[in-house]
């Protein structure tokens, strides 16, 4: 079993997907790279999902109270990253 997540608004879902079901959603490095692009500045709009972000509490640790962003980024390899920022 695969446990998949999907940005709802402010909240994350997780969806646990059957090993057999999960091949038919297999993406091509290529592909990957099309859907996810690198991107030297990202604003808000990009964002895949917003957490607050808190040094002592929030939904992430950071050194501000800033939101904190998030997006995947592909390089043209198929080579996959999950980027943060202050949004």
């Amino acid at each position: 079993m695969a446990i998949v997540s999907k940005p709802d608004g402010q909240n994350v879902t997780l969806y646990d997907i059957p090993d057999d079901q999960l091949e038919q959603y297999k993406l091509s490095p290529e592909k990957a790279g099309e859907m996810f692009p690198k991107k030297e500045d990202r604003s808000r709009d990009d964002a895949t999902a917003v957490a607050k972000a808190g040094s002592t509490s929030g939904d992430v640790q950071a050194y501000s109270n800033q939101d904190v962003c998030y997006a995947w980024e592909c390089d043209g390899y198929g080579n996959c990253v999950y980027v943060w920022w202050y949004c």
